[in-house]
């Protein structure tokens, strides 16, 4: 576990008990994935490492952390410097977000 996927996944070192998941490594062949979802991948340079993450960012996106939201534009939105009306604030679902409230 790593702070980033806190709490979604949790982990003691000191009681050395984490969290197991079961991954799915078919359902991206058969479909593209989704922005919140959780996935898993190789580390790029050491591939005996996987990494848990959740994707936020989607193809031809721009992200950028201001004020503690994340916001997206498009690559033809974002070439203005400045955070405005063409960027979006991205939100988890209100499911998740309930998840991450407990």
């Amino acid at each position: 576990p790593t702070g980033s996927m806190q709490p979604t996944l949790m982990g003691d070192d000191r009681t050395q008990i984490y969290d197991r998941i079961l991954v799915d490594k078919f359902s991206f062949v058969m479909r593209d994935p989704e922005r919140w979802e959780v996935v898993v991948f190789k580390y790029p340079l050491d591939l005996v490492k996987n990494y848990v993450k959740r994707l936020v960012g989607m193809p031809g996106e721009k992200l950028a952390v201001a004020d503690g939201n994340l916001w997206a534009a498009t690559d033809a939105a974002a070439d203005a410097s400045s955070v405005d009306g063409t960027w979006k604030i991205l939100r988890k679902p209100i499911e998740v977000q309930r998840d991450l409230w407990k």
